[in-house]
């Protein structure tokens, strides 16, 4: 399941006002309107009268440019644009520099309910700090079931049918000294293209069912260091019956990937059969993953090596 996010001007505000040193002039009903965009729109060519390519749903920021060129025109012409731009309903605008808006801006603002701040920070600064955050914020969203664990410092996603053990694994993981992210439900976010950033569900963070014993709080039962609240997706790790994997998979392995949300990530198939230690399977997944990261494939080089020998008729 994946969803789309969005952040209102109201709780945008609350969340980098201070930081941004960004304060409200006018539009107060219109705060619950929303951005869904990470990227900003300068309405440079918006003044000049051309309107069609300005959206909604994205933050304008005006700065000195924009208000100089503007001053070029009539007020006849001031007002023209200026209404036009401001009964498009914007989420909302921001004039840089701590620049004093002219009476036509604040007008329009508040005959369209648009709500207009103001930030002290140059445009290219604000523009650039005020997108890292929105892209975190408003990343697209994946959910996913499994267990979620930090090995090694990789992010490690443990997926599986339902009840083939993975809450009880990710506990044998957590005694081991590895720390758990997210039980049973995983949110994924994409704050880039080619990245997936997992977490817990505020509802359900810090907890695992396991069967028999009920909920669990990891934090109280291990402490701080069992638990972490975020981590890159760099490994998934399916638990499959025995039986599933073929013959040849089961010496050389099964090399594939899963998509979640567009990004592919490596998958590993783990088969479970009875006396396996699968925490310590799992353990050593993610050991070669990292080797593999790092431009070592044992099982590629073992391939290679048995080739060559099959070619100079070992």
């Amino acid at each position: 399941m994946t969803r789309n996010r969005q952040i209102t001007i109201r709780e945008l505000l609350a969340e980098q006002g201070k930081a941004m040193k960004m304060r409200l002039l006018a539009g107060e009903a219109g705060l619950d309107r929303y951005i869904d965009h990470p990227r900003m729109q300068k309405p440079s060519l918006a003044f000049a009268g051309f309107i069609e390519n300005l959206s909604d749903y994205r933050l304008q920021v005006i700065g000195r440019t924009e208000l100089d060129y503007l001053a070029t025109k009539s007020l006849v012409e001031q007002k023209k644009v200026v209404d036009a731009v401001f009964d498009l309903r914007l989420a909302g605008a921001v004039i840089t520099r701590n620049q004093t808006p002219p009476d036509i801006i604040l007008e329009a603002a508040r005959r369209t309910d648009t709500p207009l701040m103001v930030s002290e920070l140059p445009s290219s600064t604000f523009m650039t700090n005020m997108m890292l955050f929105l892209s975190h914020w408003l990343a697209p969203v994946s959910y996913q079931h499994g267990v979620y664990m930090d090995i090694y410092g990789l992010g490690v996603l443990i997926t599986g049918a339902s009840g083939i053990g993975k809450s009880e694994i990710g506990l044998e993981l957590i005694s081991r000294g590895h720390r758990l992210i997210a039980d049973d439900m995983v949110e994924f976010s994409r704050p880039s293209p080619n990245v997936l950033v997992g977490e817990s569900p505020d509802t359900l963070r810090y907890h695992m069912e396991i069967r028999g014993l009920g909920i669990l709080n990891i934090r109280d039962l291990y402490g701080a260091a069992a638990i972490t609240d975020t981590k890159r997706l760099r490994l998934i790790v399916e638990l499959v019956p025995w039986d599933h994997i073929a013959a040849e998979d089961r010496v050389l392995g099964e090399e594939s990937e899963m998509e979640i949300h567009g990004v592919s990530i490596p998958r590993v198939p783990v088969p479970i059969r009875s006396g396996r230690s699968l925490a310590v399977l799992i353990e050593v997944a993610t050991r070669n993953q990292l080797l593999k990261e790092r431009g070592i494939d044992s099982g590629q080089e073992f391939v290679d090596a048995l080739q060559k020998r099959i070619e100079q008729g070992g």
